[in-house]
């Protein structure tokens, strides 16, 4: 079985980059404060490497510090709480 391998190598995001990644993660407007907000948090957090990020979002649900309200049809988390 003849298998070719391609390796591709991802450098870590710049914020500019890491903000449209959690928006769109999210389903929320990367214009949003808030989206900005988090993702700048999370790209402090993981030096901007694009699976880490995706993992640290997925911690914070998993951890119930990110939430979806139905009530607002919108992902919600507390600031303070991610910061730390």
């Amino acid at each position: 079985m003849n298998v070719s391998i391609t390796q591709i190598k991802i450098g870590n995001l710049s914020v500019d980059y890491a903000i449209p990644l959690v928006a769109e993660a999210l389903g929320m407007d990367d214009d949003d404060s808030k989206v900005k907000s988090l993702a700048e948090t999370i790209h402090r957090k993981t030096e901007g490497n694009p699976f880490f990020m995706l993992m640290f979002l997925r911690s914070l649900y998993d951890e119930k510090l990110l939430q979806y309200n139905f009530g607002v049809m919108k992902w919600t988390w507390d600031e303070d709480a991610v910061n730390s």
